[in-house]
């Protein structure tokens, strides 16, 4: 079949590039879709890291910190979540640096004028927009795996930040004798 193509001439060519367009916009929207995935657990691992804030402000008072039991797993606590926040705060904005001129990044369109990004779009050629196409594949895979590495990194840091938390909480209650508080 291939052969079919190649001996067609030019409407082969044409055809060609239009199969590999419709390959690249397939690939491109697979690739989108890990966004809302890796995005959904950056508002999970934010909600339970700020909830852990929450519950060790409510059970800490000044008096606790002059135990080295409340204090060290304190340290290692708040060094944890602050980890995680900045992992996620790297994992929900990332670098958005595009080919410059391209009609398929958002950051690039997003400069042009209507007229200006319709004018340039209509007369693309099927060859141009499979470059930019594929670009974007491969810009947005960038993106992905850097987005990936952070939640990873975010993942891993409050896993490990609960056994502190837990000392943390240990600790006040048995200086205050009482069970950690949740709310007021």
């Amino acid at each position: 079949m291939s052969s079919d193509r190649n001996l067609s001439g030019s409407r082969g060519d044409e055809m060609d590039v239009e199969f590999r367009i419709e390959a690249a916009e397939r690939q491109l929207v697979m690739i989108h879709s890990f966004f809302p995935r890796i995005d959904a657990k950056i508002t999970t691992l934010f909600a339970m890291t700020s909830a852990q804030i929450a519950i060790a402000a409510l059970n800490v008072t000044l008096s606790d910190l002059k135990h080295w039991y409340v204090t060290v797993p304190g340290i290692l606590f708040c060094a944890a979540a602050c980890a995680v926040m900045i992992n996620l705060y790297y994992c929900t904005y990332p670098h958005l640096r595009g080919v410059q001129g391209s009609l398929v990044f958002f950051v690039e369109i997003g400069k042009r004028s209507a007229s200006d990004y319709l004018q340039a779009y209509t007369h693309v050629s099927g060859e141009a927009l499979l470059e930019d196409l594929t670009h974007q594949i491969w810009r947005n895979s960038q993106i992905v795996q850097a987005k990936f590495h952070y939640l990873k990194n975010a993942m891993v840091i409050t896993m490990l930040s609960v056994l502190p938390w837990a000392i943390l909480l240990l600790g006040t209650s048995i200086n205050n004798a009482r069970l950690p508080q949740i709310g007021n």
